[in-house]
């Protein structure tokens, strides 16, 4: 009898005996078989003398257990467009982490390592406090072999929660939808079986019309019913949700530098093969907030009158280059009230994709520790405003860790916090991405960069 000393059991604890399971196909494997090997087993173990032990049978069939991998973009007929986004690898990443399913966060870009030795490891960027617990003591935190993994998963689980639920509204809304236009169909019939004519024919048409209508409402919720069980399936566990291992975190401080900015991000290693074909890089998805008309209206020529505002075929904005201190300072585009300003776009996890405005204005931003009110520090933080006074907010909380872009595709700097009420947030704050890029490679990434290849 095998004796284990656990000290949560108190002491000594009698388990046992060894039983030793094998899996067999039930169909073709007989019990005098099993039997006839069960006793070779027992008598090769005899002679070791090891006689404690049980030999059992059970069927069992031996299956890969294949990665779930994110899907590519959709193109705006396709039925999944609405829903899709968050399981596609375009930035507007919903993240969070194993040890914090609850909270939540956006990632910012993809960084690739060149180097000898790193030129295929693939890392993303977000927030410190997006995948470290402010609970947990302000000090470096870096991935180490020995070491528990700090894994960082793709949404948390109110966002994946979210996900399932949009999927089905947009089913339910299909579903009311057909049964409507299925009773205006019989109606069109009534009219056509008519004596007058002429409303007779309208009523065709407008018949073969609405019928066209269901048919394509019941493939969409045909595919969208397929898409709800592979989401089901695929990224349910959290298991199947890891994007990779936090690689390192420096300890949040305001006031860094001379230029007296915020310090407060992370960076991950991402499972490059979990990205799937339709991973292209650092684009990001505008997504289905604003039509494309609506968002090409807002989006104002620059100075230059060489270059105007182009919405991309595949709502993807690919973001290359970084807006330079001397442009955030002297902005090159103009506002509603041509004012101005640098028009900027994020993509985030509670808010999705909004507008905004940076006017080059730098604020000055006190934050005070939740331990001790009278404790303070300041930095410097980029400073931006909602579009306009209808469009709502810029970024509400969970959008921590977003990249904020110019309308140009130039990278502007990583969302941080927000200043305002609680639920509306006035003024969000960035840290520039020109500064933290050089942070980043002189801290723990000496070649870290953009250029990602797809």
């Amino acid at each position: 009898m095998l004796e284990v000393d656990d000290e949560h059991l108190g002491g000594e604890t009698d388990v046992g005996p060894v039983t030793i399971w094998i899996g067999v196909f039930l169909e073709i494997t007989s019990a005098t078989a099993a039997y006839d090997a069960a006793q070779e087993i027992l008598a090769l173990l005899a002679k070791h003398q090891i006689t404690d032990v049980d030999v059992d049978f059970r069927g069992s069939v031996y299956t890969h257990e294949v990665a779930s991998v994110l899907v590519p973009p959709v193109d705006d007929l396709d039925p999944l467009l609405e829903v899709v986004s968050p399981i596609t690898p375009a930035l507007g990443v919903h993240i969070s982490t194993r040890a914090r399913p609850n909270a939540q966060g956006t990632m910012a870009v993809y960084l690739a390592e060149g180097g000898k030795g790193n030129n295929n490891r693939l890392l993303g960027l977000s927030c410190r406090h997006v995948l470290v617990s402010p609970q947990e003591p302000n000090t470096p935190v870096a991935w180490h072999p020995s070491a528990p993994s700090r894994d960082v998963l793709l949404l948390g689980e109110r966002a994946f929660n979210k996900l399932i639920d949009s999927i089905k509204l947009k089913v339910g809304g299909h579903g009311i939808a057909v049964e409507r236009w299925n009773q205006q169909i019989e109606g069109f019939k009534k009219r056509e079986a008519g004596d007058n004519a002429a409303d007779a024919r309208k009523a065709t048409t407008s018949r073969i019309k609405t019928e066209q209508l269901v048919a394509e409402a019941e493939e969409a919720t045909e595919a969208l019913q397929t898409f709800l069980e592979d989401v089901n399936r695929d990224w349910k566990s959290i298991n199947k949700r890891v994007l990779g291992p936090v690689l390192y975190c420096p300890p949040i401080n305001l006031g860094v530098g001379d230029e007296r900015f915020t310090e407060d991000w992370g960076v991950f290693q991402v499972d490059r093969a979990k990205l799937g074909p339709g991973f292209q890089g650092n684009m990001m998805d505008l997504g289905t907030n604003m039509s494309p008309e609506e968002f090409t209206r807002k989006c104002f020529a620059r100075d230059d009158a060489n270059w105007s505002f182009k919405y991309p075929d595949n709502r993807l904005l690919p973001l290359m280059n970084t807006i330079t201190d001397q442009q955030m300072r002297h902005p090159d585009m103009f506002d509603v009230n041509r004012e101005p300003c640098l028009l900027v776009v994020k993509s985030g996890n509670t808010t999705g994709t909004t507008i905004g405005r940076a006017n080059g204005v730098f604020s000055i931003v006190r934050e005070y520790y939740a331990r001790d009110m009278n404790v303070h520090q300041t930095s410097m933080e980029w400073g931006i405003f909602g579009y306009d006074g209808k469009s709502g907010a810029f970024s509400k909380p969970g959008d921590s860790g977003s990249i904020v872009a110019d309308i140009k595709g130039r990278i502007g700097g990583m969302l941080t916090g927000g200043s305002g009420k609680t639920e509306t947030l006035d003024m969000t704050y960035a840290t520039p991405f020109w500064w933290l890029l050089k942070r980043i490679k002189a801290t723990k990434f000496p070649n870290a960069h953009l250029s990602i290849a797809v």
